[in-house]
């Protein structure tokens, strides 16, 4: 989908609409996938997260794995702070982001992200839960859906027309919603399955951390009370400066507790 048929949905961003024709991938992309080559070692698909957070006995056997996510960006400032976060610590992760947002970084800040091992996700076009979650269960399919579209167009017309991923972060998470059976639906026809997250930093909770230890007490209770899983898929925001100050001690700290991290396609 490089060229949606339904009208732009609602943004605060300016719309650039892709052409309807390739468009050359950036120089990292793997194409076909949302990653480049060298993350196919630690890169795992939607549909496997997916179910091993909702059914946690099918998770794998005899290892702990963490799957670091930041969604709302990209953000010229943060993520090149949350970048240098994982660098420094060898680790990847995968950015959840508001398609349009990529329009107001430098292309250098996507290419380095893609060239680190990290995922690129869909989090969005709009993010605008008044369009996306009104009316009844046909009226939110379709927005899902063209929403989805939308978004997938403008990550290709900067990322290239060969991007793919497989797992869709919604805005507010599909927990928080009702009444979303057809728009999983229109999102399984695109191939695309719900990722929502099992622990989380708590930078998106009214009272969100304002300390270091905070933040890290943050991911240890929210993990403890998701029963300790083996896979673990760890919320943060990619707009939150405190965030990626208490990134380096979360990162430590998961190390130290023997997880592996791996990045969603």
């Amino acid at each position: 989908m490089t060229d949606p048929s339904c009208a732009a949905p609602p943004s605060q961003w300016k719309t650039f609409r892709a052409p309807d024709k390739v468009v050359a991938d950036l120089p990292e992309l793997e194409s076909g996938t949302n990653h480049s080559k060298v993350a196919d070692r630690w890169t795992y698909p939607a549909s496997e997260v997916h179910q091993w957070m909702t059914r946690p006995a099918t998770a794998p056997k005899g290892r702990k794995l963490v799957f670091l996510t930041f969604d709302d960006g990209p953000d010229k400032t943060v993520t090149a702070q949350e970048l240098t976060n994982l660098e420094k610590g060898g680790v990847p992760a995968t950015f959840f982001m508001i398609t349009p947002q990529m329009q107001g970084v430098p292309v250098d800040l996507l290419r380095r992200s893609l060239r680190d091992g990290n995922g690129l996700g869909v989090h969005s076009y709009s993010h605008d839960y008044r369009y996306l979650f009104k009316g009844d269960a046909a009226q939110r399919a379709t927005h899902v859906a063209c929403d989805y579209d939308w978004a997938l167009a403008q990550a290709r017309a900067i990322l290239g027309s060969g991007y793919a991923e497989s797992g869709f972060r919604y805005p507010g998470g599909h927990m928080s919603w009702s009444h979303l059976g057809q728009a999983d639906a229109e999102l399984a026809r695109r191939g695309v399955v719900p990722i929502d997250w099992n622990a989380m930093s708590g930078d998106a909770d009214a009272q969100m951390p304002t300390t270091v230890p905070g933040y890290l007490a943050m991911v240890k209770k929210s993990i403890a009370e998701a029963g300790n899983p083996r896979v673990v898929v760890l919320l943060n925001h990619d707009n939150k400066e405190r965030t990626a100050e208490a990134m380096p001690s979360i990162i430590a700290w998961l190390k130290s507790q023997h997880y592996q991290f791996g990045i969603i396609s």
